[in-house]
């Protein structure tokens, strides 16, 4: 499972995840704390949550220097996602350090974390091999007259971006998505427009200033029915072979992209 749609809302199974994880470590916390009278849990509890998203957050951007020194702001786009485990393990660690420093019960305290933990563990682990969903056999139109045959695509990895000219974070991403693309020669790119017929997606192009260079239009969404994906944007990550090896649901950030770029050359 890729996504969770709770009504209009659209998760990504690891932001869910993570997210359940975290209510599931408060809860147990506060239980503890009422039952043994102990509000200092309470007080660690926030503290803890607090700076191991601080911790994720940083975790993730020393390592694409690059890309956030370039543009700082990016730090706060939270949104598009990159968060470390490494690094909210990190600052979950330092909070709870100083706090068992100063008197906080460690029993309890490593009994919620275990919980949040394991939670978190149990709903990312992969119990099996991701499904084998081959290329599909189909042929869309480009926006800029030609075709684009998956039979005909080069052996190389791929990215597939599935978009809409309504949907707001994709328009936040499409000019980041070209710029990597025309960036990347040896991986291929297919930004598919989903539903929108050709004036409206060569429109929206042109008054943003994108090339029509690797827009796609799939105007009766086969991308997605084929690959089973929820809401959009969705970017598709294809090994060399064909493979599906990775889908991020919502917006995707530059260092994201490039990070699971890097991991289908290897």
């Amino acid at each position: 499972m890729d996504a969770i749609q709770l009504g209009p809302l659209v998760l990504g199974w690891d932001r869910f995840a993570a997210i359940l994880s975290v209510v599931a470590f408060v809860l147990v916390v506060e239980v503890i704390a009422r039952l043994s009278r102990q509000p200092a849990l309470s007080a660690w509890a926030g503290q803890a949550v607090l700076w191991g998203f601080v911790g994720a957050r940083l975790g993730h951007v020393v390592q694409f220097p690059q890309i956030f020194l370039a543009e700082p702001w990016l730090v706060m786009a939270i949104w598009q996602g990159g968060f470390s485990p490494v690094g909210a393990a990190l600052g979950v660690g330092v909070v709870t350090a100083f706090a068992l420093r100063r008197g906080l019960s460690f029993v309890p305290a490593f009994g919620a974390l275990w919980v949040g933990v394991v939670l978190w563990f149990a709903l990312t682990l992969d119990t099996g091999a991701r499904p084998d969903i081959a290329m599909p056999d189909l042929t869309l139109p480009m926006v800029s007259g030609a075709e684009f045959a998956f039979s005909d695509a080069p052996d190389q990895p791929m990215v597939i971006n599935l978009w809409a000219t309504w949907c707001p974070p994709c328009r936040r991403e499409l000019p980041m998505l070209a710029d990597v693309a025309a960036a990347h020669q040896d991986v291929t790119f297919l930004m598919a427009s989903q539903g929108e017929a050709h004036s409206t997606v060569a429109a929206h192009l042109d008054n943003a200033g994108i090339s029509p260079d690797h827009m796609a239009l799939d105007p009766s969404g086969a991308l997605a029915r084929h690959y089973g994906t929820v809401g959009l944007p969705v970017t598709l990550f294809l090994d060399a072979g064909g493979a599906l090896a990775h889908v991020h649901v919502g917006e995707i950030s530059r260092a994201v992209l490039l990070r699971e770029i890097t991991a289908l050359h290897r």
